[in-house]
């Protein structure tokens, strides 16, 4: 007779089972509990990754083919889940916006004692690692921003970016999650079933939902209240890079060349045949221009001592 098991409950440990990750937790205030991933040598240079905003969204399912290049390659991989996303529980007197995101990041390091660190940022990812960049260059070795870092450009884009997620205001369902992935690709196949499996299970937690409408919401008014400041990132002398995809459907690759523009440091790279997701959809390009930005490029991108940038209009 067959006896019928009851499946695994899904919990923070199922992500070793879909990605191969082991889940952490640290507390830096109280009512505070960062889930956050640690992959690699603790000795080696920390790259801490910055994951996104769609729903369902975690570190491990933004980042599950970036983590692996950079522990082959000998780096230490740090990446939290942000508050009101993932398995981190927020304090009930913490909102979720960009502001506390920068300093999730800032007091994961100092709990950690990583002095410095390389930084990778995927959409609000890419805004915080940003800002982050802005605040404290003495803790940055370099950034990579996937997407927009905030900047908008001003003289005409292809399109208007979007200001919110693909339907958070709508019934949730499962269709809803699948939806909201495929718009953030060029290729319906970089959207995998497995993938979408564990972002609907993600996002149908109790609570998750409503979570990811109020953490999408404050998105977007932080955005209105503290915008991108260009006068401030001409400031930052932190080695920047943005790496876009042509095919974006959430910001044109006209808000990175802004980015790039902004920061005196930086350099862009567009990615063809790619949508948002440029570290899944384009994984293997992606990893070797980041690979080498952690190696080496990030120091050529500097100006010479003595050297002025170029005047612009």
């Amino acid at each position: 007779m067959m006896i019928a098991t009851q499946p695994a409950p899904f919990t923070a440990d199922s992500i070793k089972d879909y990605f191969g990750f082991a889940s952490h937790w640290i507390s830096t205030r109280p009512g505070e509990r960062i889930h956050y991933l640690d992959e690699g040598p603790a000795d080696a240079a920390a790259v801490i990754l910055v994951h996104g905003s769609a729903l369902g969204i975690t570190a491990a399912a933004n980042f599950y083919l970036t983590i692996p290049a950079l522990v082959q390659a000998g780096y230490r991989v740090l990446a939290p889940d942000l508050y009101g996303y993932g398995w981190t529980e927020t304090p009930p007197d913490v909102t979720p916006w960009r502001p506390n995101h920068v300093d999730l990041i800032v007091r994961l390091m100092d709990r950690l004692g990583v002095a410095r660190a390389w930084l990778i940022g995927n959409s609000l990812g890419g805004m915080v690692t940003a800002d982050l960049a802005i605040q404290h260059p003495d803790r940055v070795l370099g950034n990579i921003v996937i997407g927009t870092g905030g900047a908008l450009w001003q003289h005409g884009a292809r399109f208007a970016p979007n200001q919110t997620s693909r339907g958070e205001a709508a019934p949730y369902s499962r269709e809803l999650v699948r939806r909201s992935m495929l718009h953030l690709v060029h290729n319906p196949a970089a959207v995998t079933d497995k993938l979408v499996e564990f972002r609907v299970k993600m996002a149908e937690r109790p609570h998750a939902y409503e979570r990811h409408v109020e953490s999408t919401r404050k998105r977007e008014e932080i955005k209105k209240l503290a915008p991108f400041d260009p006068a401030r990132a001409a400031q930052c002398q932190v080695p920047t890079l943005f790496i876009y995809g042509r095919e974006d459907r959430v910001n044109p690759p006209e808000d990175a060349l802004a980015g790039a523009e902004a920061f005196p440091n930086a350099d862009m790279i567009l990615l063809g045949h790619c949508g948002h997701w440029t570290m899944i959809e384009r994984a293997d390009d992606f990893n070797h221009f980041m690979l080498n930005f952690l190696k080496g490029h990030s120091a050529r991108i500097k100006a010479a001592a003595g050297q002025e940038p170029a005047a612009t209009a």
